[in-house]
Formats: C-alpha cells, structure tokens, sequence
C-alpha cells in the first residue's frame, strides 16, 4: 500500500480507470456540488477533498493498465465533470490551450500509436452511458430548464456546473481550471494498494477514522470481492451483480431510498438493509446478540464469507439474501400517522404491537417463518398468531425482554415451542392491575377494532392509532374524589382511611379506569370529579365529546346518561373483569387466530 497526496492531475499517468460493476451508482447531488465549488473558489486556502482507493489489476497482453477505485468514486466522478464543464465553458482560442491537459487526464489510448482516445473514467450501472456523454460531448444547450433535463444525476452535475460557470468571468474560470490540475494543488489522498493489499481493511481503517462506510457497503463488497476472486471473470460476476443485488437493492431511486430508509429499533436508528443484513445473520447463526454488537456485524460477514470457496454455494447464499430481501419489504411492515389499522389483518396488528411497544428483536424470526413456510399460509398465520399472544400476554404481565434475543433464536429452532411459553392467565390478570399507560392504550385500540370486526352495528371497520389515554378517576384525585366507599380487607375486616386511600392509588392504575379518547382533555377537567369530566365545564370539552370509540361511549357514557353518575373502585373492578374477558377471548391460551 502506498498512500501519497496528489492533485487530480494524477489521472495523466493512469491508464483505464474502472469502477467495479459493485459499486454504487453516481449519488452526489446540488447541495455537494455547490459545496466543492465553493471551497475550491477560495483560492486563499488550502484544499483536501478526501481520500481515493484504487487497486492496481493484473496486467492483460493487449490491454491498458487498468485500476479499480475501490472508494472515492462520487468525488473523482465530480472533479472529472467539472474540469469538462470548464473546459466547454472557454472560448475555442482557450480550449486548443487546454486540449492536450484535458486529453490526458480524462482520456486515455489503448496504444500510444493509436488516434482513437477513450473515456479514462469507466462507470458501471446506468451511469456508464452518460458519464461517456458528457466527458466527450458534454450538453450542446445549457439553457436547457432543469425539468427537461434526464434525472440521471451525472448529467445534472455537468448542467449545474455549467450553469454557475456562466456566471463566473473568464479570468477566474482559467484560475479555477489551472488550480484544480496544479501538480502542487495536492487535495486528494490517494491510496495506492497493490494486488496483494485487502482493500477490506482499509475499508475498515477508514471507516473507523470517520468515513461513512456503512456495515452494509462492507458486507457487500466483501461478497463481490470474493466472488471474483473465485469466479476469475469479471463479466460472469458482474452478471451475477445485476441479477441479485442490483435488482434487489439498487434497481431505481425508490429502492434506493427504501433500504437506507431509517427505523427507530429501541432507542437507536437503523436503516432498513442493516435490519435486513442483522436478521439474515442471526437466522444463519453465525451472530450472536448476547455476544454480539451491530459494530460486529460486517466482520462476522466477512469471516463467514472467507469460508466460500465456490462459486456456486456463494451465489446460493447472494441469491438467499436477495430473497430474504423481497420478504422484508413485503412482511416487516411500517406505518405512518396516516396508517389505518384493521382487526383482521393479522399481520399488521402483530407489526403494529410490536412496533408501539418498540419491540424488534423477533424480525428474523419472523422472516425466518415466511421463508420456510411460506407457501403454507396457514402454518405461517398460526405461528405468527402464536408470537403475538406470547408478546401481548407478556406486554401485559410486564415481562422482562432482555431475554429475548436468546428466545427469538429459540424460536427459530423450533417454532412450535412457542404455545407451550404463554405466560398463565394469573399473570395477565395481575398485570392489568397495573398496566403502564403505553401497554393498555395498545391493548383498548385493539379490543375496540377486535369489538368492530365482529359486530355488525359497527359501519368503521378500522381506525387510525391516534388517541390519548385517559384515567377515568384521575391520578391526583384528593381534591374533588373524597367519597371513598367502605371497603373490606381480603380476609373480611374494615379497611380504615389510609388503607381505603392505598386501595384507591392501586385501583387508579388497573385498565378498567382506562380508556381512550379522540382528543386530551383539557388540564383543568382531569381532576375533576366525575360528574364535570364527563360533562365539561364551560368551553372546556369533556369526556363525552371525544366519546368515538365503544371502550368509552358503549361502557361509560351510555351508562352515565342512563343515571349511573359514580365512578369507584367497584366500577374499576367490574370493568377490569370485563376487558380481562375480552383480552383472553383475543389472546388467550386457547384463542384461535380464526375469529
């Protein structure tokens, strides 16, 4: 490895210049282009624009010496284009003065006697076509509206830099070319690697120096590296490319923007294809979360793929991560503000739970089952149904999840050993006495859907999770609650005041003093007593006006406007017993996923 700062001129003495088939397309766009510029027109400062990689390849009889850029490709990409966009911006005069320095930096001949000269920058992908157009052509009409241009983003970068160039007197534009190719402008670290250098560790050592490399640009590099250090055929692996991880991940700008889409996983973000790559490898087995950390995850790839030594079981397992692929975007769900939620889909009310009580850790199991079973829709239903009365009956009993790494693994080894872990109905019932708010608005949304999917009178068959959780007897209820009923003990005695009061702060806290509303209600009602929070007072809206769902008008208000105006622990107690009824007739031991 030999590592040197260099200007762009350094181009003058390579020959072919080939971004490998794997790597990712052009991506720079008008807020990185007007940035380069920018800095590279304060010419009272030093510049570094970063680091380039290039691999020298194995010499070929009758070929030209040939590089792979291994990273830095988006800035080389930029520079060539705007030292072309200089170029076509002189006056003819100017540009024969140019011609022999642009010629050797941006093109190359095969043989020195040759005439024909070719682009020295050789993209793959889409990007090929019009990287060659604009480097020998560049755009004949730069007034071109920015609508008409293609969305190919090499031939935007040409028509933005034209376009500010236009602007920018001559003098400065020479200055701005001569800079740029000064032999002593030295704004790139270019590193050198030998055929014998792995490029994976100074993909890594840059990684960690600050460089965005992400765990998935290693893992796939590390996959096409090794297929054509097997496959020896650049033009078969690059098939192999195209097919698979292209088409799975990279085919247009909306896959793209899927898999580097960012979902909250506890307290952290992570992007779609590190969730997708994290799962893959729990389900293989070769990444352990109780040993195992995310910043583990491309080394523990790399080792495993190491252990390739044919084409054929590499590709396998390619082709099994892009099929893993098409069932996470098609079964590990999203939802959004806008999201309409509907009892009898099963899958989204299990992706719901877990997404409200920011539960991740059974997405391999998950994918696991519909790639195993997945021409067996009812197996993967009951499994699934099974994962979801596990998690809400611990959701409930307020179980411990540190452990769920190791049973989601569980699981996988054998699905059926799920049933036989449902927490005992004692638990769930002990923990609706004293649910946390997150667990029973989750809870109350779906028995209110669950009430709507099997009663006819209900016209809305689904909803939106947009409602605020309300304690019918608040929790500061001292002031305006002071009529507490007599109240005996377990074993039949009087309670006196301060155990009537304790019995009182517990029963706050069961879900039968729960329900959910379409809107908060006001700050100054929530203490009030019954009477006035049922009511409102004045302008101030009270618990019948945000009465929509049957958890709150069907048992509370029709109730109240019948002349039932209390609301105490006996009133808690009976609707607890209730709800309890209508959990275990959804979740229970012995529900079937078959309403």
């Amino acid at each position: 490895m030999d590592a040197k700062s260099k200007s762009l001129s350094f181009l003058s003495n390579e020959g072919l210049v080939t971004i490998p088939f794997f790597q990712r397309s052009y991506v720079w766009a008008e807020d990185n282009w007007e940035d380069l510029l920018a800095d590279l027109l304060n010419f009272k400062k030093s510049h570094f624009l970063g680091s380039l990689i290039l691999k020298q390849q194995p010499p070929r009889s009758g070929e030209p010496k040939e590089v792979h850029v291994i990273d830095g490709q988006q800035r080389l990409t930029t520079l060539s284009v705007l030292v072309k966009a200089l170029y076509d911006s002189f006056a003819d005069d100017l540009k024969r003065n140019c011609e022999i320095s642009v010629r050797s930096n941006l093109f190359h001949k095969q043989y020195q006697t040759d005439s024909e000269y070719f682009v020295k920058i050789q993209h793959s992908h889409v990007d090929a076509a019009f990287f060659q157009q604009v480097i020998r052509f560049g755009i004949d009409d730069v007034n071109i509206t920015e609508e008409e241009l293609t969305d190919n983003r090499i031939i935007k970068c040409y028509w933005f830099f034209r376009r500010k160039l236009s602007d920018i007197e001559e003098s400065i534009r020479k200055r701005l070319f001569n800079s740029i190719l000064d032999q002593e402008n030295k704004m790139l670290v270019v590193i050198d690697l030998t055929r014998d250098d792995d490029e994976q560790s100074i993909f890594d050592t840059i990684n960690s120096a600050g460089v965005r490399l992400s765990s998935a640009d290693i893992i796939k590099n590390s996959l096409f590296q090794k297929l054509l250090e097997i496959q020896k055929d650049q033009s078969k692996a690059a098939a192999i490319y195209r097919r698979t991880w292209e088409k799975s991940f990279l085919n247009d700008e909306e896959t793209i923007s899927y898999w580097e889409r960012e979902r909250i996983t506890g307290r952290l973000k992570r992007d779609n294809i590190e969730l997708l790559l994290h799962a893959i490898a729990v389900i293989k087995g070769f990444y352990d979360p109780d040993k195992h950390t995310l910043s583990d995850l491309s080394q523990l790839y790399k080792e495993m793929i190491d252990e390739f030594s044919d084409v054929k079981s590499l590709t396998e397992f390619i082709e099994e991560i892009c099929e893993y692929s098409s069932i996470y975007k098609d079964k590990i769900l999203e939802f959004e503000s806008t999201t309409l939620f509907d009892f009898k889909n099963y899958n989204q009310r299990l992706f719901h739970i877990l997404e409200a009580s920011q539960i991740s850790t059974f997405h391999p199991f998950i994918l696991f089952l519909h790639k195993k079973y997945g021409n067996n829709e009812i197996k993967v239903t009951k499994l699934l149904f099974d994962l979801e009365r596990y998690l809400v009956r611990r959701i409930i009993g307020k179980a411990e999840t540190k452990g769920y790494n190791k049973i989601c693994r569980d699981f996988i080894d054998d699905p059926e050993s799920i049933e036989p872990k449902l927490e005992k109905d004692s638990i769930v019932i002990e923990g609706l006495k004293g649910i946390t708010n997150k667990s029973a608005a989750i809870i109350l949304f779906w028995v209110e859907l669950a009430r709507r999917a099997k009663e006819k009178k209900f016209d809305t068959k689904e909803l939106k999770y947009s409602y605020s959780l309300e304690h019918l007897m608040p929790q500061k209820w001292e002031e305006y609650w002071t009529d507490i009923p007599s109240k005996k003990t377990p074993d039949g005695l009087e309670m006196n005041d301060d155990q009537a009061k304790a019995d009182r702060y517990e029963k706050i806290y069961w879900i039968g003093n729960m329900t959910l509303l379409t809107s908060s209600l006001n700050t100054s009602l929530r203490n009030y007593s019954y009477e006035i929070k049922m009511n409102g007072e004045g302008r101030k809206k009270g618990i019948k006006a945000y009465s929509d769902l049957s958890i709150t008008k069907h048992d509370l208000v029709e109730l109240f406007d019948s002349g039932d105006k209390t609301w105490d622990e006996e009133k808690i107690i009976a609707r607890t017993n209730a709800l309890f009824t209508e959990i275990d007739s959804i979740w229970g031991i012995t529900a079937s996923v078959i309403k």
